[in-house]
């Protein structure tokens, strides 16, 4: 996988981004750099978690853990969903 930079998110840019961005709830009109792009690379679970649930909630929907791998006693891969899957 590339590490560019185009795939990191800053969690700075997560904590102030509610802050600095006005979003129009019709038209749903979310910065680039919050949305979710192919293999993206985060540091921790609770990172990739942090991200997902923040842009869920720009992009006005929520999300749910769909599935959990584990390897042994780690998690090796989650699937993060909209909770409006499938409907």
């Amino acid at each position: 996988m590339n590490e560019s930079t185009s795939n990191k998110v800053n969690e700075c840019d997560l904590d102030n981004s509610f802050e600095t961005h006005q979003f129009d709830e019709t038209n749903c009109v979310v910065d680039k750099k919050f949305v979710p792009k192919v293999e993206m690379i985060f540091k921790t679970l609770e990172e990739a978690g942090k991200f997902y649930k923040h842009y869920s909630k720009l992009a006005s929907f929520s999300t749910k853990i769909r599935n959990t791998t584990w390897d042994r006693d780690k998690i090796k891969n989650q699937l993060i969903a909209c909770t409006r899957e499938g409907r």
